[in-house]
């Protein structure tokens, strides 16, 4: 059975997540280690809290983690006809492709 509430599951867990950064795609963002590090974290939340990564519920969650430029891609990604309902596992590629310069150096 697959859930779609963080809460139905870590609520009644004793099990206590650190809470997830809020990603801007700014500074530390644009490096490939700190943002493969957080979508790991982010992946590690999703996997203990059983959320679908290809239900609505869990894109407006991944939502809660961003700010500024990030949120607007978010946005745009769920409005567009062609990636709305591509899940988050196509919108973390989107993400990625927005962070990291395409001139960046570091092993993508």
């Amino acid at each position: 059975m697959v859930r779609t509430s963080a809460s139905s599951t870590l609520g009644s867990s004793s099990l206590k997540l650190p809470k997830l950064a809020t990603n801007d795609g700014k500074g530390k963002y644009k490096t490939v280690a700190v943002f493969d590090a957080w979508v790991r974290d982010l992946r590690d939340h999703l996997e203990l809290a059983e959320m679908d990564l290809e239900s609505s519920y869990t894109m407006i969650w991944v939502r809660i983690h961003l700010q500024d430029g990030t949120k607007m891609l978010h946005t745009q990604f769920r409005a567009n006809e062609d990636t709305k309902n591509l899940g988050v596992e196509e919108f973390l590629k989107a993400l990625r492709q927005y962070c990291i310069p395409f001139t960046s150096k570091e092993t993508l």
